[in-house]
C-alpha cells in the first residue's frame, strides 16, 4: 500500500503546534466561473486509472474542482512542512501514524459535526478497530479509503502432497509449527523446500506479537510489548535454529519470495500480495494468521482528513463524503483491489481479483477484519522499523532476548516520548 514510511521528528510538530493557530493560507481557490477548487493529497505515482474516482465525484458535483497533489516520495515529511508553511492540501489522505499526531496539534478538523448529517453512511458499518480507534481519539478526525491486513498463504500443492490438511482460523502455533516440520524437505543435506520463509514484513512481527497478548501501542501511543514480545521470540527463535523450517532473515540487500519460488510450503505476508501471487504456478490459497493467546493482524490503511485551515471546508466534506458512500468505496475497492473498511460494500467483493491458482478463501478478509487492529502503525515506522532489526538480530544470534527486552524496547520508548 505504500512504498516506506518517514521519520517524523520532535521538531516537526514541536513547530506544527505552534504554526497551526496561525497559519491560514491553503491550496483551495475559488475560479471567475464560479467553481470551486479544492486539493486532495495522495502518495505513489498515479496514472489516471487510478484517480477516475475525482472525476466521478466532479461530474456528481460539476461546482467543485478537485487538484491532485501527487507526492510519490517522502510523504510524511512533505505533508507536515506544508501544514507549516500553510499550503497544505484541503483534504489529506493521512497515515496512520500521522493521524492523531495531527489531531493533537491542531492541524486537522473534526469530522463528528459533518458525520451526523451524512446519509451516505454509518459508522456502525465500520469494521471495529475503526471505531475502537474514534473512541480512544474522542474524536473522528479521518475516515479510512480502504484497508489491508496480513495473511498466512499456503502451496495447497505442497500441503496435498505432504498430507497436511490446509490451515483455517482455528490454526494455533503448534498446528503451523508441526505442519511447517511435515513440509520441510531435505535432500543431501540442503533444504530445498522451506516449511514456511522467514518473516519479511515488520507488520507480521507486530501480528506474533500480538497474538502473544502485547497490546502493542496503549491508548496514549506508548509501546506495551513485555511477555507476548519473548513468546513470539522465542516461537521464531525455535522455527529458525531449532526446528529449522524457516530461513534465518536476511541480513541485507534484496530479499527472495521463496514462496513465490515454490520454496517455501507458507508465508506470513501482507495481504496486498494476493496481485503480486495472482501469476503463480502453483495452487495456493490463504488463511487468518495461526494465533497463540488470541486472534491478532495488523491493519494498514490512509485515512481522509480535513485541513483545519481551509477555506472551502463544505467543499472538503463533500468529497470525503463521496468517498465514503457506496459509490465512492466501490469505485477505490475496484481500483486498488482492497476492501472497503464499510463492512456493507465490503460483502459485494470488489476488491477480488483472483489468479488462475488462487484464491478461493476470500471470507478471510471478513474473518481476519473482526479481530485485526491499527496497532504498531500508529507509533513512529522508524522506531517499529529499528525494533525489527533488533528481532531479527535474535534470529541471527547477535543479540539476546532480554538484550531487546531491557535495552532496546525501552531506548524506542524514550524516542516516542522525545519525539512529542
Amino acid at each position: 500500500m505504500r512504498k516506506a514510511y518517514i521519520t517524523l521528528i520532535s521538531l516537526v510538530f514541536a513547530v506544527l503546534a505552534v504554526l497551526s493557530g496561525c497559519s491560514g493560507s491553503n491550496t483551495a481557490s475559488e475560479g471567475d466561473d464560479g467553481k470551486v477548487t479544492i486539493s486532495f493529497s495522495m502518495w505513489d505515482a498515479l496514472d489516471e486509472s487510478k484517480t477516475n474516482f475525482i472525476s466521478e465525484f466532479e461530474k456528481k458535483y460539476p461546482n467543485i474542482k478537485i487538484k491532485l497533489v501527487n507526492i510519490p516520495e517522502d510523504y510524511s515529511q512533505k505533508i507536515n512542512s506544508m501544514l507549516i508553511g500553510g499550503t497544505a492540501p484541503d483534504v489529506i489522505l493521512a497515515w496512520e501514524a500521522d493521524i492523531q499526531r495531527f489531531a493533537k496539534s491542531g492541524a486537522i478538523e473534526p469530522l463528528d459535526e459533518y458525520i451526523k448529517k451524512t446519509k451516505a453512511f454509518k459508522m456502525e458499518d465500520f469494521i471495529p478497530a475503526v471505531n475502537q480507534l474514534n473512541k480512544d481519539s474522542g474524536k473522528i478526525y479521518g475516515l479510512p479509503w480502504c484497508y489491508a491486513t496480513e495473511f498466512l498463504y499456503y502451496n495447497k500443492d505442497a500441503f496435498d502432497a505432504a498430507g497436511v490438511p490446509y490451515p483455517d482460523e482455528n490454526w494455533t502455533w503448534k498446528d503451523f509449527e508441526e505442519a511447517a516440520k511435515k513440509l520441510t524437505i531435505r535432500k543431501d543435506g540442503k533444504t530445498i523446500q522451506w516449511g514456511a520463509d522467514a518473516i519479511s514484513f515488520p507488520g507480521v512481527w507486530y501480528s506474533t506479537i500480538g497474538a502473544a497478548g502485547d497490546d502493542i501501542v496503549d491508548k496514549e501511543g506508548n509501546l506495551v510489548l513485555s511477555d507476548g514480545l519473548r513468546k513470539a521470540l522465542e516461537f521464531q527463535n525455535k522455527l529458525t535454529n531449532v526446528d529449522k523450517v524457516s530461513p534465518q532473515p536476511s541480513a541485507g540487500g534484496e530479499v527472495v519470495d521463496l514462496f513465490a519460488a515454490g520454496k517455501a510450503a507458507m508465508t506470513r505476508n501482507g495481504s496486498w500480495y494476493i496481485s503480486s501471487y495472482r501469476n503463480n504456478k502453483f495452487n495456493w490459497d490463504i488463511a487468518p494468521l495461526p494465533k497463540e493467546e488470541r486472534s491478532y493482524a495488523s491493519l494498514h490503511t490512509g485515512f481522509f482528513t480535513i485541513n483545519s485551515k481551509s477555506k472551502h471546508k463544505e467543499e472538503a466534506w463533500k468529497f470525503i463524503e463521496f468517498m465514503m458512500s457506496d459509490e465512492g468505496q466501490t469505485l477505490i475497492s475496484k481500483m486498488y483491489n482492497n476492501p472497503s473498511a464499510r463492512q456493507s460494500v465490503a460483502e459485494k467483493g470488489d476488491y477480488k481479483v483472483a489468479g488462475e491458482k488462487g484464491p478461493q478463501n476470500w471470507d478471510v478478509f471478513d474473518k481476519t477484519a473482526q479481530f485485526a487492529q491499527f496497532g504498531y502503525v500508529l507509533v513512529n515506522p522508524t522506531i517499529t522499523n529499528d525494533l525489527v532489526k533488533s528481532f531479527n538480530a535474535v534470529l541471527l544470534g547477535e543479540k539476546d532476548i532480554d538484550e531487546v527486552l531491557k535495552g532496546d524496547v525501552p531506548k524506542a520508548q524514550k524516542q516516542i516520548e522525545k519525539d512529542r
